[in-house]
């Protein structure tokens, strides 16, 4: 079964780790502090039943960030506001944190509540219901309880039950995160770290990443609920004992991860929301504490406008003071360097590509129409399918929805792509490769490691770009060579007289076939004016270039493929020594000639052997 994770918030002293021993018989305050102080420090954890776990968190402004770390990986948020004392200055920043977290239901609770009349109460609702106004909690339930007389507790119980096997959660990614929320040393076992599964599974003998340092450790037991299990899933909340790995290396922050699947940075592309309560703006450069995960990290945030103020909304980069492990779309919560309070919160668009400030503007926040935008962009170096699926930290089936949902195209080696910028691209290449030729003939041709160069193509999309207009009748591609199609050479009469005497060398050679380095010689000729006048004999099939160091007449090479088609009429293999008495060539040229006939569909190979190719099932 699903489990799930509920998170107490509230102002301090409200009663939330009272309500949680009245709910589960535990006592969440363990530290000797917290017991002596009568005031909840860190995290505390307490199961309900078999499937739900509740962290208490604590409620002092001091220790927001512990109470911050403790939300972050929540299902239903419970905020705790006394009878007595009502809406207090935690509780709006607690409801702000929680509002801007991934929790998927709010339940609100009012304790104390013996130790008021029903009219006081009524006010409290009132106030309430304005602060949750626009909050996921705006249309929850609000509970009644007093934990002391547990009036109202099991009605709060049974109702949590209930929405608990109500709520529908989907793992939208099959790679393995989890927050570190808790860290010690259990004698005999060694490092032992809590967390909720954010996402995937993980396997007792798994290797895992521990970020952001990127060091591997082994996942050497596993634990949900107090009992040792072989596995835990998504949505779980999980102890795993890890082996091979210094106890000073992780902390509250760390994540978990598949090893090499979630980015390391400390520049993020993010959109911020300013709190509506607060009285702060967000100034461009402004030093801030961010809350990620169970992480707290100091950033900069450099902003395209002036400044953002409170209520309003506007894209942004964050400069982290150090690395973290982070995942698109995630959320977090911004805090003031001092005083400190919390004044934002935020989902981040991108962490792999850096981008101008003048260009902040332009990025959704929508999944959806960021996808399309974040295409469009590498317009020029498509990413795969795959690729796409690790960016946004989703499976491929979930990336493989939302690019039919933009009508984006997928090429057969999985690159995705939209129509507009294909086209783009081809008339770049097209315009290219006539300027650069432009009739000269020794600069007939552009080559293709040039043309992704000086276009900035990636190579997979450069080849399939070129075979489309190839395709088309606009170029040609051989030999790594691309060309105008049926551009006319302007050759002079020497240029002329030079290619007759080396077709007249090849055609005087033993059996028509001849090595670059022998036409050299013979011809006394520069080698790349002629390795140049032997492509346009090729290009005028005068020649057949069977590799970059041999050349055959096409006379001959022709010659050679009937003696093939004659041969496969009565035999279905052909052997090395086979293909040397049919065309009397040297082993020296024969095996460059078999794997040119092999590239271009004359002969298959099988194992030593060769079969009959599609080419002569076409004629």
């Amino acid at each position: 079964m699903q489990q799930i994770v509920i998170g107490t918030a509230g102002h301090i002293d409200h009663g939330k780790t009272s309500l949680v021993e009245a709910l589960t018989g535990t006592n969440t305050d363990t530290l000797l502090q917290e017991k002596s102080r009568g005031i909840t420090i860190d995290l505390g954890f307490a199961y309900l039943n078999e499937q739900i776990t509740i962290v208490d968190v604590p409620g002092h402004q001091r220790f927001i960030r512990n109470m911050v770390a403790g939300s972050s990986t929540i299902h239903i948020g419970l905020l705790v506001i006394a009878a007595d004392d009502g809406v207090m200055p935690q509780t709006l920043e607690h409801l702000h944190i929680l509002n801007s977290l991934s929790i998927l239901i709010g339940i609100t609770v009012i304790t104390k509540i013996d130790g008021v009349d029903n009219e006081w109460i009524d006010l409290v609702i009132s106030d309430i219901k304005k602060i949750q106004k626009d909050t996921i909690f705006q249309s929850s339930r609000i509970f009644k309880v007093d934990s002391l007389s547990h009036k109202g507790i099991d009605e709060l119980k049974n109702s949590i039950i209930n929405i608990s096997q109500s709520l529908n959660i989907f793992d939208k990614s099959k790679v393995f995160k989890m927050y570190v929320d808790r860290v010690f040393n259990k004698k005999g076992y060694g490092s032992i770290v809590t967390g909720t599964i954010k996402s995937g599974n993980i396997s007792k003998g798994d290797s895992i990443e521990i970020l952001p340092e990127k060091i591997t450790a082994t996942v050497r037991g596993v634990q949900t609920h107090g009992g040792e299990v072989t596995n835990v899933k998504f949505g779980d909340r999980a102890a795993l004992n890890l082996s091979k790995i210094d106890i000073n290396v992780l902390k509250r922050g760390s994540v978990l991860s598949t090893i090499g699947k979630i980015t390391v940075t400390n520049y993020l592309i993010v959109n911020l929301t300013m709190s509506k309560h607060t009285l702060w703006t967000i100034q461009n450069n402004q030093r801030v504490r961010i809350h990620l995960g169970t992480a707290e990290i100091l950033a900069r945030i450099n902003l395209q406008i002036k400044k953002i103020e409170p209520g309003k909304t506007s894209n942004a980069i964050l400069r982290l003071e150090k690395k973290c492990g982070v995942t698109l779309d995630e959320l977090f919560v911004v805090r003031s360097y001092s005083p400190m309070e919390t004044i934002a919160s935020g989902i981040v668009l991108d962490a792999n590509e850096r981008i101008k400030r003048d260009s902040l503007g332009e990025i959704p926040v929508d999944k959806v129409a960021r996808l399309k935008y974040m295409i469009s962009r590498r317009s020029k170096k498509p990413l795969t399918v795959k690729q796409w699926s690790e960016i946004f930290f989703l499976s491929e089936v979930e990336i493989l929805k939302k690019i039919k949902l933009i009508k984006a195209k997928i090429t057969k080696s999985d690159l995705v792509y939209f129509c507009d910028n294909l086209n783009s691209v081809k008339h770049s290449v097209v315009k290219y490769v006539k300027e650069k030729t432009n009739h000269d003939l020794f600069h007939s041709y552009v080559e293709m490691n040039n043309l992704k160069l000086n276009l900035n193509l990636s190579s997979d999309w450069a080849k399939y770009v070129v075979n489309g207009l190839v395709n088309e009748q606009l170029l040609t591609f051989e030999n790594g060579r691309i060309k105008i199609k049926n551009q006319d050479l302007i050759i002079d009469k020497k240029t002329a007289n030079d290619i007759d005497s080396l077709k007249n060398i090849i055609s005087n050679s033993p059996l028509k076939i001849i090595s670059m380095n022998e036409l050299v010689k013979k011809s006394k000729l520069n080698p790349k004016y002629v390795k140049d006048l032997v492509f346009i004999l090729n290009d005028r099939k005068k020649v057949v270039i069977i590799s970059m160091d041999i050349v055959s007449s096409a006379d001959a090479f022709d010659s050679i493929i009937s003696k093939l088609q004659t041969y496969f009429s009565g035999q279905e293999l052909l052997s090395v020594s086979s293909f040397k008495e049919l065309s009397m060539l040297s082993r020296k040229n024969a095996i460059p000639m078999l794997e040119y006939l092999d590239i271009n569909g004359y002969t298959i190979r099988n194992g030593a052997d060769r079969k009959k190719g599609p080419y002569f099932f076409e004629q």
